[in-house]
């Protein structure tokens, strides 16, 4: 065997791939029934998040980040009505306009992206 196949094979062994590898096919032939998607199969016992899965994580992070700033904004807004002179309080609420005009725009670009994206997979 050359050089450079031993030291790959030695290099697997030794950071344990191939008694994942092993493991993970073990457990797929000892399945009373075989799954529809193998490779699916593999990933998930591999550690691997779905598409489905990661869309929706990423979709909760989206909501929570939209709650989080509609919070920092309202903060705003109480920190400015209550401290600090006018003047201040009339640029910061201009700025949160221009803000919030921002993000609504934003949202509504990620919304319709969102509504591409499903379409297109509803196609395939």
């Amino acid at each position: 065997m050359s050089t450079r196949k031993e030291e790959f094979r030695q290099t697997i062994e030794s950071n344990g791939l191939i008694d994942t590898l092993t493991r993970i096919l073990t457990s797929l032939y000892e399945e009373p029934e075989r799954p529809e998607k193998p490779l699916e199969f593999l990933m998930q016992e591999l550690g691997a998040k779905s598409h489905e899965k990661l869309t929706k994580e990423n979709k909760d992070l989206q909501q929570k980040v939209k709650a989080l700033k509609k919070e920092i904004k309202n903060l705003k807004s109480k920190i400015s009505k209550y401290g600090g002179n006018e003047d201040e309080n009339e640029e910061n609420e201009k700025e949160n306009e221009k803000e919030n005009e921002k993000e609504n725009e934003k949202e509504e670009k990620e919304e319709s992206e969102e509504e591409e994206e499903k379409e297109k997979e509803k196609e395939n």
